[in-house]
């Protein structure tokens, strides 16, 4: 249909070329790719990032109308982020979210020690302050001891093994890894969400399992700062169209 040399013939075959190389990688998951160069890897982070928004695209144009027909809609904790004021709700959703998220799903799975090492720390963290908390241990003695232990023992950690190579049984054991996050990450949108059939709000989590997937891929392709431009990028495209929405439809959300 179109020439191979043609603009448009050039474009289907570089979105052709990142699709088949991305399904490649989804069937059979590894924690390390060959390295490409600094120009390719920009590109390469572009036309991943368009297969991306064009994938959602075709999802969201499938769900928009069974948002409305099963009565889905945004949840309370979700319009009330809407109702601040646009400079918050970009600081939040554009900068701080993505990298908070990117860094608890995807910047570890490459599975160097040191990447392990600091997700570790942060498990620990999240994992003690609950505790203390359910203690009833929220004072600055406890929390202060909490976070000197945690953050001695990541130093040690660093000091100890930041040039140790990726272990063996990380590698066998990656498939589960990759998968695991991608889908834990779409799971846990599923509060972006309220409706009177929770089952029916499942399917709305999908733009978030294809984005799992594909900034997985991208940490592990092209390096820690491409996962974490894709997501904030996406986030900014997602979050103008809501914001349009609210302003067209503010009864429906």
């Amino acid at each position: 249909m179109f020439e191979p040399n043609s603009t448009i013939g050039w474009s289907i075959g570089q979105l052709r070329s990142t699709t088949r190389d991305l399904i490649l990688f989804v069937r059979a998951p590894a924690p390390a790719l060959p390295a490409a160069g600094q120009e390719r890897r920009a590109a390469g982070v572009a036309w991943l990032f368009l297969l991306n928004c064009l994938i959602v695209a075709a999802i969201i144009a499938v769900l928009f109308p069974v948002m409305t027909l099963l009565g889905v809609k945004m949840s309370s904790d979700m319009s009330a982020l809407f109702s601040l004021p646009p400079w918050q709700i970009l600081l939040i959703v554009v900068l701080v979210g993505p990298i908070a998220e990117e860094f608890m799903f995807r910047l570890w799975i490459v599975g160097t020690a040191r990447w392990l090492i600091l997700f570790s720390g942060l498990i620990a963290w999240l994992g003690g302050s609950f505790f203390l908390k359910q203690l009833g241990l929220v004072a600055t003695i406890p929390t202060i001891a909490l976070i000197a232990v945690i953050s001695l023992a990541v130093i040690i950690g660093l000091v100890c093994f930041w040039k140790s190579p990726v272990a063996g049984w990380y590698i066998r054991i990656f498939p589960l890894v990759f998968w695991g996050q991608a889908l834990l990450f779409g799971f846990v949108h599923v509060f972006n969400y309220a409706g009177d059939n929770q089952a029916a709000v499942l399917p709305f989590v999908l733009p978030q399992l294809v984005g799992g997937l594909i900034w997985g891929y991208a940490r592990i392709r092209y390096g820690w700062w491409a996962n974490i431009a894709m997501h904030m990028a996406y986030n900014l495209i997602a979050i103008s169209g809501l914001i349009y929405m609210l302003l067209m439809r503010p009864e429906g959300i």
